[in-house]
């Protein structure tokens, strides 16, 4: 069998050399095979869409072990049309034998209808983008904020310009997922050194927001929401947030994104209402689109053009960054879902007061305002039959309560001054005791009545005795 190769090689030999076809034929017919290659795997590479849907759970045949590690690469200005893109961490989803793709270049994301809807959906909040309990998260890592840090159209402050500026906390991407964003110090707070040696990822730094700050922090109770599995897993995250939706204590908002398949163009997001502060933002991988989360974001609100999260940026760390800009080079991220935050808890503070007689009986239609430090008078309403009326979605503040003495009563103190705050889950209560008012004009009405009576009974007593 041997002897048959060489023979076979010394006759191939033999007719290259008896025809004179040169070493450069050669190379060049490999070159063809070569660039012939590259052409088919570049068609087998372009991205695929998916027009997902957030019932469709995604099998997970993958034994998650680890996250991807991500790194800030130079891009070339022959790459990209800006010289420096946003960058998004993320994590490894199945492999694409495992998914089904179809191809579009506008995706629409159908929303889940809870299995206990909560209709009305009101968050209790009047958060803005600069004011709100999120931002003060990012801000409690050691972010500078800065009125710059909001850009508009044109202005857009790069990733790599924002440790230029002095904006960036000391913690940075954990390549390992050894930070879980649960952890605390001795006194019950987030324990941000143990963050600055370890590192955080997306879905760790989610933890840390929702399941440290907020409680630990903030004073607002979440110990009622799932959990994610894995704490450091963008797709664990996802999981929980669909348990959100299904309990009925979140739910999908509609939303289309649309960048022309190219990563090279800002993401256009259209969404008809208003994306409540707080919200989840899932995203995907940009070439292989599925039901399967990448990355999970906290939204921030809507600036100049921009739709804000906060997140961790690999080394950046904890950071703002917008949606529009995360499809970009090197680690290109799509939009999967949009979560609203659970409504049965409070982000901003909700006044709740009580009025009773002195006999501890609710009192009925009791007119409730509350004044600001502005001088702003609202109106709470009246209360209830049980002598109670609130108002949600008030600012942290200083307040002055004030009750309309109703007719008959009197009041100690029918003004008070309560400072809005987290306790409780931003729940405060203020009360009042209206105490019924003594007859004194009627009870010395009568008595002189009474004298009077008597004095004329006396004055006829002494006429007739005149007489």
């Amino acid at each position: 069998m041997k002897s048959s190769f060489s023979r076979a090689f010394y006759i191939v030999i033999g007719f290259i050399f008896s025809h004179k076809i040169t070493s450069a034929i050669i190379l060049s017919a490999v070159a063809g095979i070569t660039a012939a290659v590259i052409i088919v795997t570049s068609i087998l590479q372009a991205p695929a869409s998916v027009a997902t849907s957030s019932n469709d759970s995604t099998v997970d045949t993958n034994n998650e072990s680890s996250v991807t590690t991500s790194s800030e690469d130079d891009v070339s200005s022959e790459e990209i049309t800006s010289s420096e893109e946003e960058i998004t961490s993320s994590e490894e989803a199945p492999s694409s034998s495992q998914q089904t793709t179809t191809s579009s270049k506008v995706e629409t994301v159908t929303p889940v209808t809870p299995a206990n809807p909560n209709t009305d959906f009101q968050y209790n909040s009047n958060m803005s983008y600069d004011n709100n309990v999120f931002l003060d998260a990012l801000k409690y890592t050691g972010y500078k904020t800065d009125p710059a840090m909001w850009g508009s159209y044109g202005n857009y402050v790069l990733c790599s310009q924002k440790r230029g500026r002095g904006w960036l906390s000391n913690i940075t991407y954990d390549d390992y997922g050894r930070a879980s964003g649960y952890e605390t110090t001795a006194n019950g707070l987030p324990d941000i050194h143990y963050f600055e040696q370890k590192g955080l990822v997306c879905a760790s730094y989610a933890a840390y927001v929702y399941f440290n700050y907020l409680p630990n922090v903030a004073g607002i109770d979440t110990s009622m929401l799932p959990k994610a599995d894995n704490p450091v897993l963008a797709n664990d995250w996802y999981k929980a947030a669909k348990k959100w939706v299904e309990l009925g204590y979140s739910r999908f908002i509609n939303f289309t994104a649309n960048d022309n398949g190219s990563i090279y163009q800002d993401l256009k997001l259209t969404v008809n209402e208003e994306i409540p502060i707080g919200s989840l933002i899932f995203l995907t991988n940009w070439y292989n689109r599925t039901d399967w989360s990448t990355h999970v974001s906290i939204y921030a609100g809507k600036v100049n053009g921009y739709h804000w999260v906060t997140h961790v940026g690999n080394e950046n760390g904890p950071e703002l960054c917008a949606i529009e800009r995360m499809n970009r080079l090197p680690h290109p991220q799509w939009m999967l879902a949009i979560v609203t935050p659970p409504s049965n808890i409070r982000f901003a503070p909700e006044l709740e007061v009580t009025v009773k007689d002195d006999n501890g009986k609710p009192m009925k239609d009791v007119e409730i305002s509350v004044k600001d430090s502005k001088g702003t008078v609202t109106s709470l309403g009246k209360t209830n039959a049980d002598g109670k009326v609130s108002k949600a979605g008030l600012s942290y503040a200083k307040y002055e309560v004030i009750q309309k003495t109703p007719s008959g009563y009197t009041c100690s103190d029918s003004t008070k001054t309560v400072n809005l705050t987290t306790k409780d889950n931003s729940l405060n209560k203020i009360s009042f005791v209206n105490k019924k008012e003594t007859k004194k004009s009627e009870s010395s009405s009568e008595s002189k009545t009474t004298e009077s009576k008597d004095e004329a009974v006396e004055d006829s007593s002494e006429t007739e005795k005149t007489e």
